[in-house]
């Protein structure tokens, strides 16, 4: 049985992990603020502020069930999601991690199906590849969270906390492109001809290459890791042959 004073000094060894909850508040802050002021001028109307509510399309007006579904679940992603990667708040509260887990995992879902209506709702005459991208997309976010589920509700904390971290990958996929815009930008723009077919392409397939990445990169980390924790965990003695 773990004695109080023990369970404290494992608590205070923890680390919180702030490269990796740091680095995801910073990525799901990007969409994640600004639809906290959208909602907020979506919520006000179109003559709320001059000048600025008139820089929203009017369809964001028009039809705001969509715009807040989709934006309420983004920031509830933002306020709960990266927390979920500290290891010192989940053995100070066990009981807030798993409160804080579901309202992640239910945002998570909702951002990603509600993000197919509100393409429905803003671009209705745009069926075309990058609408299918979306539904891939969001198909694999609702299909890694729901693995995710699967395993938790099974007991298997390891595979479980795996597949949370493919599914957030995969989640913040719609992030990746701004930043793969932004080296296009830098090293393509001179060139008319390649500038404008990588533009294309991103804008048809910049969802799927932000999986792409993000997918390598979480497998890497993953691998890495299992790695380095085979070195260190002390080699069991076999028995000697006879």
């Amino acid at each position: 049985m773990t004695t109080p004073i023990k369970s404290n000094i494992n608590e205070i060894n923890l680390p919180f992990n702030w490269p990796v909850v740091g680095t995801l508040l910073f990525l799901t802050g990007i969409p994640g603020i600004p639809a906290i002021f959208l909602l907020a001028l979506v919520a006000m109307g179109p003559l709320a502020i001059d000048g600025v509510s008139s820089m929203i399309s009017t369809l964001h007006f028009e039809t705001p069930a969509a715009i807040f579904v989709h934006g309420g679940s983004g920031i509830l992603f933002f306020l709960t999601m990266p927390f979920q990667f500290s290891p010192k708040l989940r053995a100070r509260s066990l009981k807030l991690h798993k409160i804080a887990g579901r309202i992640a995992l239910i945002s998570g879902f909702t951002m990603a199906i509600s993000a197919v209506w509100m393409h429905n709702v803003l671009s209705p005459d745009s069926q075309g590849t990058r609408y299918i991208v979306l539904i891939l997309t969001s198909s694999a976010i609702c299909l890694t969270f729901s693995i995710a589920l699967w395993h938790i509700i099974n007991g298997n904390v390891r595979a479980h906390q795996k597949w949370m971290i493919r599914a957030v990958a995969i989640t913040l996929a719609a992030v990746t492109p701004l930043f793969v815009d932004i080296i296009i930008e830098i090293f393509f723009s001179h060139f008319n001809s390649i500038y404008t077919l990588l533009a294309q392409f991103q804008y048809d397939y910049g969802r799927m290459l932000g999986i792409a990445i993000n997918l390598i990169i979480v497998e890497v980390i993953l691998n890495k890791k299992l790695i380095s924790s085979t070195r260190s965990s002390p080699r069991k003695n076999t028995p000697a042959l006879t």
